[in-house]
């Protein structure tokens, strides 16, 4: 649950407020990314510039307590940012990570293709 802000701060956000299942949620990244083609001169120039295969990437970390999702599969990403893409979101990665002085972690990556359901 976030934290009550004090002030005048009606735009702002503080902590992860959206649930993901399997996982008690300690971080979640949304990065827009497409890759960019550049159509240079005979100098060496940059005239020109194409870009495509717009995609979304996020990255959830957290507590890990009943996360079963597999790569390949397609997710709901809770709270996500889609920045304007429409798709499926898919697993891409996902790491457990055990130590002696800490809860069992679990991150995992998804991509949103553009267009692609």
């Amino acid at each position: 649950m976030p934290a009550t802000i004090i002030g005048n701060s009606a735009d702002l956000a503080f902590g992860v407020a959206d649930a993901q299942t399997g996982m008690v949620v300690q971080s979640i990244t949304h990065a827009n990314s497409s890759d960019a083609v550049e159509l240079k001169n005979r100098s060496g120039d940059t005239t020109s510039v194409v870009f495509r295969n717009k995609r979304v990437t996020y990255t959830v970390e957290g507590a890990y307590t009943t996360f079963s999702d597999s790569v390949g599969t397609d997710i709901t990403v809770t709270g996500g940012e889609t920045f304007g893409l429409s798709g499926a979101a898919y697993v891409t990665e996902i790491t457990r990570t055990r130590s002696a002085d800490n809860f069992e972690q679990v991150s995992y990556s998804a991509v949103i293709y553009d267009g692609i359901t």
